[in-house]
């Protein structure tokens, strides 16, 4: 497989003009352009990615490709397909958002997305990591869970619309337990993504 698909690299803001529409597809309550160029121009402690759909600089198509197959997104080659960010606090990587497109679900994308964030967040220094989640987002608990967060507490009505919030937390990064978890987890990722690229090709 030509990993060079999976490669993450930084969220420029020029590729706002891809994230916000995509942001309107997948957030109830998304955030805004002036956010996310806040923490791109301002915002010393914020790290955030992309990841682009390219594999040998050219396009992929889903000729005779159905949705339950496969993808069935056709789009040029350098379109986002996962996004996402965190906020280094002292030693913890905070998660501040992660997305993936939606035509995409399935292909490992953000589990792959969110270990880029985890290496980037280590090599910023960051010893653990933090984030929130909606308590029904089950999907999105699973994903975390196998990445090696764990419960932490429980912020009542957190979310605009009552829903509570869970906060998720890992144990030490650097732990080889937990480097294990995430080396399973990037095998895992590898495996969705060859299987989608498999389907489209």
């Amino acid at each position: 497989m030509n990993t060079d698909f999976v490669t993450a690299a930084p969220m420029m803001p020029n590729d706002l003009d891809e994230i916000m529409p995509l942001e309107r597809r997948c957030f109830a309550d998304p955030w805004t352009r002036r956010m996310y160029l806040s923490d791109l121009t301002t915002n010393e402690v914020a790290t955030y990615l992309v990841v682009r759909r390219t594999i040998d600089d050219r396009p992929w198509t889903a000729v005779g490709v159905t949705r339950s197959e496969a993808p069935a997104i056709v789009c040029g080659p350098s379109s986002i397909l996962a996004y996402g960010g965190f906020w280094l606090l002292v030693d913890e990587a905070h998660i501040a958002t992660i997305a993936s497109h939606p035509d995409w679900r399935g292909c490992g994308l953000g589990q792959w997305l969110m270990l880029a964030l985890l290496d980037a967040a280590s090599a910023r220094g960051a010893v653990s990591s933090t984030l929130e989640v909606r308590a029904g987002n089950l999907p999105a608990r699973r994903l975390y869970e196998k990445l090696g967060y764990e419960v932490a507490g429980v912020r009542q009505h957190y979310y605009r619309d009552g829903e509570d919030g869970l906060i998720m937390t890992t144990p030490p990064l650097a732990e080889p337990a937990m480097q294990a978890r995430l080396t399973a987890a990037r095998a895992d990722a590898l495996a969705k993504l060859a299987s989608c690229i498999e389907k489209m090709t």
